[in-house]
C-alpha cells in the first residue's frame, strides 16, 4: 500500500476518533443527535413536498415548522 498524504492521515484518523466518540454516547444522547438531524432535514424535505415527522423529546419545544 502506498505511503498517503499526511494531510489525508491526518482526516482519517480525526474521522475514527470522532466516530468513536458518538459510538461511546450514551443512548439519550444518540437520539438526541438524531432528532437533530431530522430537525436539519425538515425543510428540505419539506421544500421537495415530502411528509416529514420529526420526533418529540420529552421536555422540548415544539420543531419550529410544524
Amino acid at each position: 500500500m502506498e505511503t498517503l498524504n499526511p494531510e489525508i492521515g491526518r482526516l482519517l484518523a480525526a474521522k475514527e476518533a470522532r466516530r468513536r466518540r458518538l459510538a461511546a454516547l450514551p443512548f439519550p444522547e444518540k437520539v438526541r443527535a438524531v432528532v437533530q438531524l431530522q430537525i436539519m432535514a425538515a425543510p428540505i424535505l419539506r421544500a421537495r413536498g415530502k411528509i416529514v415527522r420529526v420526533w418529540r423529546l420529552e421536555g422540548s419545544a415544539k420543531p419550529a415548522g410544524e
